[in-house]
């Protein structure tokens, strides 16, 4: 079996909370993946397996969600590209 390599997905919370999870690269071709999270991105919540349980987040809990490193997916239309964090 192949190691997949390891992916972060942190969320921020709207009342300064933060959850970070770590989960391996998704399977699918890129069109998939980016249906998937074109998919996800519509919903009213945000839809995660943890430890064997389902973890489903209202949408409007989040303040805004990172993705480390960015995925491979088509981005969204309009994905401003190159930007830096700055303090």
């Amino acid at each position: 079996m192949i190691d997949q390599p390891i992916r972060h997905l942190y969320l921020y919370f709207n009342d300064g909370q933060r959850l970070a999870l770590s989960y391996p690269q998704q399977d699918g071709d890129t069109s998939e993946l980016s249906r998937r999270m074109q998919a996800a991105l519509s919903a009213p919540f945000l839809s995660l397996e943890v430890d064997g349980d389902l973890l489903l987040i209202p949408r409007e809990s989040i303040k805004y969600i990172q993705v480390c490193p960015l995925p491979h997916a088509d981005l969204p239309a309009g994905t401003l590209l190159g930007a830096q964090m700055l303090d």
